[in-house]
Parts: structure tokens; C-alpha cells; sequence
């Protein structure tokens, strides 16, 4: 029975993620909510722990303290940085961090993804028909929200996906030396701007400057709208993949 650790940010993708396992109750660990189900020989427990860098290692870092895994995967949603359409998966083959910087990447600061892995959710997308990319995904810790910070990203470090995440689940994966996965869907595409700056949320003090924004900007809840759609349609994609993708993976070896 293969120990599977999935992490995601929002409750939002942890639901997605949800809807292809077998749920068998809810607890907290390490201070975040978590779900452990079973899917085919997987036990798995899948965690939702906030948005950011900081938040996800520091569930990560205790969440591994407490229950070994064999295989750590960081999901969700995500912006894509090359030519895609919304809801097109994408997987990571390296992981990198990257907030601007003029030395890019530092030593140090590539996590390499389980060429197994990759391989395996693949060979996934391809056998219930789901279009996916791979490549190298980048992690910031600020919402990159205007199209032309997208776009300066991308030149940066030619990755196809941006998130908020994974470079920090996968640093506290390769420190117990636990097989890592990316697997996300595309909720955002690099050209288009999303409906306000999020970043204004990310903090108790921003969410009252977030809601004046939203107030005065009537127009903004149309972009709001469009960008629910997008993200239910990139949720359907990766409850159909995890549906597939945990099966397959309880009966192959990882390491």
C-alpha cells in the first residue's frame, strides 16, 4: 500500500482532487485540513494548506515529520506561461524559485521531479485523453495577476506553468529524499490579466482594500466570473486525471 502525500492551497483544489478518491474522513494535521482516502493500493492523505511559499513548506515540513510517504505530489491550479488552453494539465520536470532576482536560477535552487513520476502521469493524461505539457514550472510568492508580469516570468526562466507552491513542497520532499510530482491544471493563460491583484488578499489587512477594489470596479466581477469558469473546467481535468493517476501509480515502483 503506497503512502501518497498530495498538497494543495485552496480549498477549491483540494476539492477537485477530492472528487477522484474514496474519502474516508476529514482531520487536522499539522494545523491545515486534510483528507485521507484510499484510491485502488494507495492510501492517501491530501492536504490543503494555504496559499504560499511559507504556508505550503511549513504544513509540508511537519505533515512529513509525522507519516512517512512514499510519494509527495504538489497540485492545483495554475497559470500557464507557454502557448495552452485553460484546463490543459501541466507537468512539472523541475521546479525552480524565482522572485525577481538578477542571478537566476541560483545554485541550489532546481528540484528535479521523479523522472517515474512524470512519466507515469503522462502515460495518465494520454489514457483518459487529457492534453498535457511538460516541462519546467516556476514558484513566486506573489500572484502574478497583469499579463506582462506573466510574460517577463516566462522570458525569465522559460517555464510552463507558474504557482505559489510547489518549489516549497518539493525543497521539504528532496530533503527526505521522498520521490516529488507537479501535476496542475491551467486556470489562467499568460496573456490574459486576471480580474484584480489577488496579492491584496493574501494578508487580514487586504482583504477590506480587496473588497473596496471590487466596489468601486463593478466591471471586475464579469473577470471574476469568467475566471470561475476557467477554474471549474481545470478542476474537472484534474479530478479526471487523479481518477486514472492514483490507480495506476499503487501499482507501479516509484523509486
Amino acid at each position: 500500500m503506497k503512502r501518497v502525500g498530495i498538497f494543495t492551497a485552496t480549498r477549491w483544489e483540494l476539492n477537485a482532487v477530492r472528487r477522484a478518491l474514496r474519502v474516508e474522513t476529514e482531520r487536522q494535521i499539522a494545523g491545515a485540513r486534510c483528507v485521507l482516502a484510499r484510491k485502488g493500493d494507495c492510501q492517501v492523505w491530501l492536504f490543503q494548506t494555504g496559499v504560499g511559499p511559507e504556508k505550503s513548506e511549513a504544513v509540508c515540513r511537519e505533515a512529513l515529520a509525522v507519516q512517512p510517504f512514499d510519494v509527495v505530489i504538489s497540485s492545483g491550479f495554475a497559470c500557464a506561461l507557454a502557448p495552452s488552453e485553460v484546463g490543459e494539465l501541466l507537468i512539472g520536470t523541475h521546479v525552480v524559485r524565482h522572485d525577481g532576482a538578477a542571478e537566476f536560477p541560483r545554485e541550489g535552487e532546481v528540484l528535479t521531479c521523479s523522472t517515474a513520476l512524470t512519466s507515469l502521469a503522462c502515460d495518465a493524461a494520454n489514457r483518459v485523453q487529457l492534453r498535457a505539457r511538460i516541462g519546467r514550472f516556476v514558484t513566486s510568492s506573489r500572484v502574478a495577476w497583469q499579463a506582462k508580469e506573466k510574460s517577463r516570468i516566462r522570458d525569465a526562466t522559460e517555464a510552463i506553468g507558474l504557482d505559489m507552491e510547489s518549489s516549497a513542497v518539493g525543497v521539504t520532499a528532496r530533503e527526505r529524499q521522498i520521490p516529488f510530482l507537479v501535476v496542475r491544471a491551467a486556470s489562467d493563460l499568460v496573456d490574459e490579466d486576471l480580474p484584480l491583484d489577488f496579492n491584496l488578499f493574501l494578508s487580514p489587512a487586504g482583504w477590506v482594500r480587496g473588497a473596496v477594489t471590487l466596489l468601486s470596479h463593478p466591471s471586475r466581477v464579469t473577470g471574476l466570473m469568467r475566471l470561475k469558469t476557467q477554474s471549474a473546467k481545470a478542476s474537472d481535468r484534474l479530478a479526471a486525471f487523479f481518477e486514472y493517476f492514483v490507480e495506476a501509480l499503487g501499482t507501479v515502483p516509484v523509486r
